[in-house]
């Protein structure tokens, strides 16, 4: 008793001295900051959990009693042995069932660890500072008894943790290991994987027969054609190919996957955005989607390409939102089951194409091409057994490919002797493909490090079909510290993603400017893997309401939700939520757990939808302290906390979906390094404001609501300007409209009813100078380019809208070093040509020009890195010029032009005019590219030119005319004089006619392949050129 009330004194001591005002201990206030917490270094075993050791044996003045600093260093050390050994048994070559369930319980082990060490201190904060803290000194005095209850708990969890350390340690002893195979993370196969369409030529040649679209007698009526073969013969990749090479010639297209569980209404909404159809209002079900998209595609030319399809009924449902019609639309639908097959083809076999394996000499061709570039270059050593690997192959692309990946980087016979004892025989006739294909991805699965088989493994938390972003990916694979590269953890982790597409694991689906990949998804057999290997190492817990989870482990650690369109689902009762640091939910909003009970939680990613108006409340999230990563995609109204402070960690804070008020102390988030999407039409200046604290912000995406007051916008916006330049480690920054928050990032943005000024952004005089992506859209226009934007050394993205385009704005972009990607929107149409010269671009690999009238000129040596140019114009803009974008055969790299030929009314006519004139403009070219012409509505909204410049415009194509092309009669302009201004108009009419002079001479000069003079250029700034 006496000795208790001589404890409880003592406490009641130091806790009344923690309330009074006294100089902060050094060290001790060095690691309840998180700004020093990031300071000390991680080391190679410990990893994330060495941070909050340090911390924990920092407070030794409040240690637990029984516990000392020389017990927790002991610990410590204890600790990183232990993990030490685990990274040698986790990369040795097919370990036993008793080393594979130790690796398991040591995993287990760190898990706890890390939430031990990192919960105490939350669990023995104090109650504040200052004048409240002596306030509640009453109240805290009355809580010490429990106090001291939680602290000897603490205590007798850290002795428990010492025991399972030792007890780890020990049995360690009692198995052996063989001999690791040493594994390259960053060998040959570093690179991403570049497709090689080995036997597809012959397989597109019968495809695009059985299509029959593009020909005069080419059947009228909607045609669906069905690619039935096994997993991996390659029928995705033929579709694929067929859609990239051939959809534009459609004016609508959506390549849409399915999946064994499908979620009816992801996949039609997914249809919906792809053939850019308007949004369905309100709260769409099942029916209105596909009424909506019927209706859309009425009288249109479309192809639809349905992968991976596995029952008739799902294809009876999504085939009624495909209307009849005379227009020569095409729908092609992959899978493996040749009854389902004959339904989409209504049981017409000639509309069936069964995809075959490679022949011998293909799969040779396919595997040491993958190898060695060729099969020349095989060496002598390796033939045979290459060879006998290839024969086990089976002549199927997916098991080929991904074999040859594997031993690229692993140019050893014995190696390769190894995997040809190892792989079954993949003969379709003695061995069903799946069953061969699931111990080939296990073999190439087992030859990954590590790191690489976690971040594989982390792709289970999504749902099969689903469509990943590699940036996310890359971002929760760095939150969840699968990356132990301090140096540059998020380079590291891309160089992990391009490793697993070169082995194979991750398929690519979209690719950007410079061939990088922006989207993947998972094979179906390479899924059912990676879950069954997640089961086994209770790494992700998969829920879903088509299936239940038998024996759940007492411990879940990442818990993924995957109820998709069911209305009425649950977690089980018995589940254990008290552990798990990864949330993922894809489902009804009725039907969310309560996420404050996951208290441990790191990463929080919620896909929700509703079928009616609601409001989800998240106001107690502020409790999830470890949150780190949080994205919330869902189409009803979210509701923050006031205040966000307490979520010191979190480094992404993504917000698709209407918000009611950002929090007010944003900027007290002194780690967070991305923020989407906020929207600067609805939150307070002073919030805005705050934006400028945050010095660890790296990426910044904006939104604003059409239908807010524009004076909060054009106040906000000044805001921003003015606190660009304290954001010294932005790389991006993006603003859209809210409902183009998902738009394509070198897309338009749509063509929002509302447009703000750039101009606003006048008042940047120090722009962020680490800021590599720009992208501002239509919906933002300047006056002109900003003189700050010279000041970006990192650029490499610019996607910018301008009133008009000056020669001063030309030599700006001329002056970007590292300028890739070029997306410009000129709202005036100039009077003259935009002509670029062979000064800058040396880099440019993307082009994209808007315009009402098609002024883009190109001189020698102009842009000799560019690959994509798309520019889109009027239809009623191409007569007033003699040549259509003449210089293009000077963009020698160039490999693909798109037009896109906008206004109403056009029609095949204004089509086949630009195709025409294209194919003019390239006959000369050295590579032949692609050209693509698209009709679309009107390139420019509202008033594109002014009164004077159509008649400047109008003149200048009549002096042209008349000089250059006699014969061609041109129409009279109407007088526009008015009475008591001829003096005036004829010394404007003076001066136009020189101007016109001017530009004639440059047309004339730029036609003998010289550069305009400078100085005409010089002195008449508002002519629109680049030379």
């Amino acid at each position: 008793m006496f000795r208790f009330i001589g404890a409880w004194l003592q406490a009641v001591l130091r806790y009344i001295a923690a309330w009074l005002p006294a100089a902060a201990d050094d060290s001790d206030a060095a690691v309840s900051s998180p700004h020093a917490a990031m300071d000390f270094p991680v080391t190679a075993s410990l990893g994330p959990l060495h941070r909050p050791l340090h911390s924990f044996r920092a407070t030794k003045n409040n240690l637990p009693d029984g516990v000392s600093e020389g017990q927790v260093r002991r610990l410590e050390a204890d600790l990183e042995t232990l993990f030490t050994e685990l990274k040698i048994v986790s990369e040795a070559d097919d370990p036993s069932f008793t080393a594979r369930c130790w690796m398991k319980e040591v995993r287990e082990l760190r898990y706890d660890a890390e939430d031990f060490f990192n919960e105490v201190p939350h669990s023995s904060a104090g109650a504040g500072d200052g004048a409240t803290r002596r306030g509640a000194l009453l109240t805290t005095i009355l809580s010490i008894p429990s106090r001291l209850k939680r602290r000897r708990q603490v205590a007798e969890a850290f002795s428990d943790l010492r025991a399972r350390v030792k007890d780890a340690s020990q049995r360690r002893q009692s198995f052996q290991l063989g001999p690791a195979t040493m594994r390259d993370e960053f060998g040959k196969a570093n690179a991403s994987r570049s497709p090689k369409f080995i036997g597809l030529e012959e397989s597109m040649d019968k495809l695009v027969k059985l299509m029959a679209f593009d020909s005069e007698d080419a059947e009228q009526q909607v045609q669906v054609v069905s690619i039935v073969g096994s997993a991996g013969v390659g029928k995705t990749t033929l579709a694929r190919t067929f859609y990239c090479k051939f959809g534009w010639k459609f004016q609508c297209r959506a390549f849409v996957r399915v999946s064994r569980n499908p979620d009816m209404r992801r996949m039609l909404s997914s249809m919906l955005s792809q053939i850019k159809a308007p949004p369905v209002h309100g709260f769409p079900d099942v029916q209105d989607l596909i009424d909506h998209i019927r209706e859309y595609l009425q009288c249109k030319r479309y192809l639809i390409v349905i992968d991976d399809l596995w029952a008739s009924l799902t294809w009876d449902v999504i085939s009624r939102a495909f209307p009849d019609g005379d227009c020569c639309s095409r729908i092609i639908v992959t899978t493996e089951i040749e009854d389902v097959a004959l339904a989409c083809s209504r049981y017409q076999f000639k509309y069936m194409y069964e995809m075959s394996p490679l022949n011998g000499d293909q799969s040779r061709q396919l595997f040491l091409g993958r190898v060695f570039e060729s099969e020349n270059d095989c060496p002598p050593d390796f033939k045979q057994v290459a060879y006998e690997i290839i024969r086990k192959c089976g002549g199927l692309p997916l098991a080929t490919e991904d074999i040859a990946s594997m031993l690229a980087c692993q140019l050893n016979v014995d190696q390769w002797k190894h995997v040809r004892d190892s792989l079954p025989s993949l003969s379709l006739r003695t061995n069903p493909s799946s069953e061969g294909l699931k111990e080939v991805l296990n073999i190439i699965y087992n030859n990954l490090s590590p790191n690489l088989k976690t971040c594989l493994l982390y792709l289970g938390i999504y749902p099969e079909g689903w469509t990943i972003s590699k940036d996310e990916l890359v971002k929760q694979w760095v939150t969840e510290d699968f990356v132990r590269d301090e140096q540059d953890r998020e380079k590291t982790a891309r160089d992990y993603f391009d490793i697993l597409v070169s082995r194979g694991m991750i398929q690519p689906v979209e690719k950007d400017y410079n061939d990088e990949l922006l989207t993947c998804t998972i094979h179906h057999m390479v899924l059912d893997l990676i879950r069954c290997k997640c089961l086994e190492e209770n790494f992700i817990i998969n829920v879903s309401c088509f299936q239940t989870t038998p024996g759940l482990p007492d411990k879940v650690r990442r818990l993924s939700v995957q109820f998709g369109g069911a209305k009425c689902a649950s977690i089980p009762a018995d589940f254990m939520m008290t552990q798990v640091r990864s949330l993922v939910y894809f489902g009804f909003y009725n039907c969310v757990p309560s996420i404050v009970e996951y208290k441990l939680l790191r990463v929080l990613i919620l896909h929700i939808w509703a079928d009616e108006s609601k409001i989800f409340d998240l106001t107690r999230i502020s409790e999830l302290f470890q949150l780190r990563y949080l994205k919330i995609d869902c189409n009803i109204t979210v509701h923050l906390p006031d205040e966000i402070r307490q979520l010191k960690f979190l480094e992404t804070l993504e917000l698709h979906a209407p918000v009611n008020d950002m929090p007010s102390d944003i900027s007290c988030l002194p780690l967070l390094r991305t923020l989407g999407y906020f929207d600067l039409s609805k939150n307070a200046t002073e919030t805005v404001q705050s934006l400028g604290e945050l010095n660890n912000l790296e990426d910044l995406h904006l939104t604003w609501c059409n239908s807010t007051e524009p004076d909060n916008l054009k106040n906000n916006m000044q805001c921003l300007g003015s606190i660009l330049g304290k954001l010294s480690n932005l790389k991006s920054l993006t603003l859209v409209p809210a409902a183009a928050s998902h738009a394509d990032v070198l897309g338009d943005a749509g063509g929002a009813s509302v447009h703000i000024s750039g101009d606003v952004f006048s008042s940047v005089s120090f722009p962020p100078a680490l800021l590599q992506r720009l992208e501002l859209g239509r919906c933002c226009i300047f006056s002109s380019l900003p003189e700050w934007t010279k000041e970006l050394g990192n650029l490499c993205v610019l996607k910018i809208s301008v009133r008009k385009l000056l020669s001063k704005d030309i030599d700006i972009l001329k002056g970007l070093p590292a300028l890739m990607a070029l997306s410009l929107y000129v709202w005036t149409a100039p009077v003259g040509k935009v002509i670029f010269d062979n000064e800058g671009f040396s880099v440019l690999k993307y082009f994209k020009f808007t315009c009402a009238a098609p002024c883009v000129a190109f001189l020698k040596g102009s842009m000799p890195s560019v690959r994509e140019l798309k520019i889109a114009f009027n239809a009623n803009r191409m007569e007033q010029y003699s040549q259509i974008f003449p210089g293009l055969e000077y963009l020698i790299e160039l490999r693909e032009i798109t037009a896109e030929v906008g206004g109403t009314g056009t029609d095949e006519s204004d089509k086949r005019y630009a195709e025409s004139a294209l194919s003019g403009a390239i006959a000369n070219h050295p590579c032949t590219p692609i050209i693509r012409v698209q009709c679309v509505d009107q390139i420019l909204f509202g008033a594109v030119t002014q009164e004077q410049e159509h008649w400047t415009l109008d003149e200048q194509h009549e002096i042209q005319e008349e000089l250059l092309d006699p014969p061609i009669p041109v129409q009279d302009q109407p007088d526009n004089s008015t009475p008591g201004t001829d003096g005036k108009d004829d010394f404007q009419k003076l001066r136009t006619y020189l101007l016109l002079l001017g530009i004639l001479a440059a047309t004339v000069t730029y036609q003998a392949g010289m550069s305009p003079p400078g100085g005409f250029w010089a002195d008449n700034s508002d002519v629109h050129t680049a030379g």
